[in-house]
């Protein structure tokens, strides 16, 4: 296999989603690309262009979700979209968290979620502060999401023994996410609305 960016982002990406962040390096990339690791420095300077190169690879994947060339699209379906777009590929929170939101297509996604918050009567100067959060929340949500799928059945066993009744319904629905999803983020966008 040719050794470009785009190989390097798909190998990256495999790994990922067989064996999470912790395994992925440069090191490891080479093995699965059967190459040196010094060969990927030629067309990668390091972690964080590995993980900008990531996180770009994906908005391109899923940038039709975004609306892009639909400036009415509403807040809540950009951050469904972008919630959705980062279940795909697994430990992609860290990528996004840790990468800089400075690539053509990763700009054009914040563009399109500022101007769907711009018709929530926001006030012009907490534009970007009202977009943090959410895009907080987003990511948050989807971390919490992916560690309670992720959590063997036996451990959530254990918890169940040390909870009260009224506790353990608090975990009855646990695998309904997208109605929690949408639930969270109706309260944050009623108190963007409401706050002026």
């Amino acid at each position: 296999m040719a050794v470009n960016k785009r190989a390097i982002v798909m190998a990256s990406i495999d790994i990922l989603n067989r064996e999470g962040v912790e395994s992925l390096s440069m090191r490891s990339i080479a093995k699965a690309l059967n190459v040196k690791a010094a060969a990927l420095y030629n067309h990668i300077s390091g972690k964080l262009e590995l993980y900008n190169e990531i996180a770009e690879y994906m908005c391109e994947q899923n940038m039709s979700s975004y609306c892009v060339h639909a400036p009415n699209a509403h807040v809540s379906e950009i951050c469904k979209a972008h919630r959705a777009m980062l279940l795909t590929v697994r430990d992609s929170v860290a990528i996004f968290q840790e990468s800089h939101p400075n690539t053509p297509l990763r700009i054009e996604m914040i563009r399109s979620q500022m101007r769907a918050m711009s018709m929530l009567s926001i006030k012009q100067g907490f534009l970007s502060t009202a977009a943090n959060m959410l895009n907080n929340y987003v990511l948050s949500f989807v971390a919490d999401e992916l560690r309670f799928k992720n959590t063997p059945s036996d451990q959530f066993a254990q918890l169940a023994e040390i909870l009260s009744q009224e506790e353990k319904s608090v975990f009855a629905n646990i695998g309904n996410y997208d109605e929690y999803f949408e639930y969270g983020l109706s309260v944050i966008l009623m108190g963007l609305e409401n706050v002026r």
